[in-house]
C-alpha cells in the first residue's frame, strides 16, 4: 500500500519514518467501513438522526458518527484490530484509553466539561452508560440541539487536544480546552444564525435584544433551570450598569426539584436580596416567565409556595420603590440562562465578582 505525506491532523493513522509523519490516511477508517459494508452484524441501533440535528459544525457531527461506530482509533480499538501499541491513555497516562475514557472519565475531560459549563450533562445519571455510543445516543435524545451541539463541539476539541499531544507533543490545560470549544461553538452559532436570517429573512424575534438599563440604574436577569436526571434545581443572576458592563453575579443549585414557576419565583427573591446586601437600590429585574410578573404586577395572593414567595418579594419590593420587574424574552435573558446551566459546575453557592468566562462573550455581544 502507498503511503501519502500529509500534514498531520486530527486522527490520521500515521507513522514516524525519519522523523517525518507518514500517514496511511484513511486505512483505518476504510477496515471498519469494510467490515460493516453489507452486514447485519455491524448494523448500529439508534436515532442517528438526533445526531445530524445537532446545532454544531459538520465535523463535530461527524465525529459523534464516528465515535458512535466504533471508527476512532483510539488505543484499546488499535490493539482490537492487531495494531501495537500501548494502552494507556496519551492525555493522563492513567487508565486504558477508550471511547468512554478519552471523552467522558480521563480526568482532563471531565475538568474540560466542567470549564465549558456542561458538568450537569457529564454527571447526569440517566447518560450514565457502559459505553460512549450509548452515552451519546441518550445525551442527543434528552437535550437540545444546542446543548447537544456544544457537547459535540467539545468532545472534537477533546479528540483534537489527544492528537495534538501524540504528534506535537502540545499539551492544554482543559481551561484551554474548555474555552476553545465554548468560544468555537459560539463563532459557529452567530455565523450560522447570521446565515438562516439571510435566507429566511429576519423576523421580528430575531430583532430582540437585551437593553442596557438607563443611567445610575442597575438591570439584573435572573433565570432558573431543570437539569434532567440531576434531581437538581439551579439558579443565576447576572449585574450589569447602564454601560452593559458586568458588575456581579451568582450563581445557587439546591437538591430538590420544585415546580417551574416556584424557581423562577425563588430565583428573583434570591436576585432581589443579593442586591440589598450589594447595597443597590436602583435596579430592573429581568425574567422570562410571564407568569411570575404578571402575579408580582396583580399582586396575587394564596396559600401555595409560588404565591408565598411572590408575597415576600412584594414585600421587599414595598422597602426598595427603585426596584422593578420586566418580563423579557429567553433570547433577551440568555445571559441568566447560561449561568442558570452552569451553577452545577460552582459550589452550590457561589458569587461572582470578576466575570466568568461561560458568559464573557454573550456579555460583550449585548454590550454592542
Amino acid at each position: 500500500m502507498r503511503k501519502k505525506k500529509v500534514e498531520v491532523e486530527d486522527d490520521d493513522v500515521a507513522t514516524l519514518w525519519g522523523g517525518v509523519y507518514e500517514a496511511m490516511v484513511g486505512v483505518y477508517e476504510a477496515i471498519v467501513l469494510g467490515l460493516m459494508h453489507g452486514s447485519d452484524k455491524y448494523h448500529v441501533l439508534g436515532n442517528w438522526n438526533d445526531i445530524w440535528k445537532a446545532q454544531a459544525p459538520h465535523k463535530a457531527r461527524h465525529l459523534l458518527w464516528r465515535l458512535c461506530i466504533g471508527c476512532l482509533p483510539t488505543r484499546s480499538q488499535l490493539l482490537e484490530r492487531r495494531v501495537e501499541c500501548t494502552l494507556n491513555c496519551l492525555v493522563c497516562d492513567e487508565e486504558i484509553e477508550d471511547e468512554l475514557h478519552i471523552f467522558f472519565r480521563c480526568v482532563v475531560a471531565r475538568d474540560s466539561w466542567s470549564v465549558t459549563g456542561l458538568s450537569s450533562v457529564l454527571h447526569n445519571a440517566t447518560y450514565q452508560q457502559t459505553n460512549a455510543m450509548n452515552c451519546i445516543f441518550a445525551v442527543c435524545g434528552n437535550e437540545s440541539s444546542d446543548t447537544v451541539g456544544r457537547g459535540a463541539i467539545l468532545l472534537w476539541c477533546i479528540w483534537h487536544n489527544r492528537n495534538d499531544k501524540l504528534w506535537n507533543d502540545n499539551v492544554r490545560l482543559p481551561r484551554q480546552i474548555g474555552r476553545h470549544a465554548f468560544d468555537a461553538w459560539n463563532d459557529w452559532y452567530s455565523v450560522h444564525k447570521l446565515q438562516s436570517n439571510n435566507v429566511s429573512g429576519t423576523t421580528e424575534a430575531d430583532l430582540v435584544r437585551w437593553e442596557k438599563p438607563a443611567l445610575d440604574w442597575v438591570k439584573c436577569n435572573v433565570d432558573v433551570a431543570f437539569v434532567s436526571g440531576s434531581g437538581r434545581t439551579s439558579m443565576g443572576l447576572c449585574f450589569r450598569n447602564s454601560s452593559g458592563h458586568f458588575m456581579a453575579g451568582m450563581t445557587q443549585w439546591q437538591q430538590t426539584v420544585i415546580s417551574s414557576v416556584e424557581g423562577e419565583a425563588w430565583t428573583l427573591l434570591l436576585a432581589m436580596e443579593e442586591a440589598r446586601h450589594r447595597g443597590l437600590d436602583r435596579v430592573q429585574f429581568e425574567s422570562d416567565s410571564k407568569a411570575l410578573i404578571e402575579a408580582i404586577h396583580m399582586k396575587r395572593s394564596g396559600n401555595s409556595e409560588f404565591l408565598s414567595i411572590v408575597h415576600d418579594i412584594l414585600s421587599l419590593m414595598s422597602s426598595f420603590m427603585n426596584f422593578e420587574v420586566k418580563f423579557v424574552r429567553r433570547q433577551t435573558n440568555l445571559v441568566a440562562h447560561t449561568l442558570a446551566r452552569a451553577a452545577n459546575s460552582w459550589a452550590s453557592f457561589h458569587r461572582f465578582e470578576n466575570i466568568p468566562f461561560c458568559i464573557e462573550r454573550l456579555v460583550f455581544n449585548e454590550m454592542q
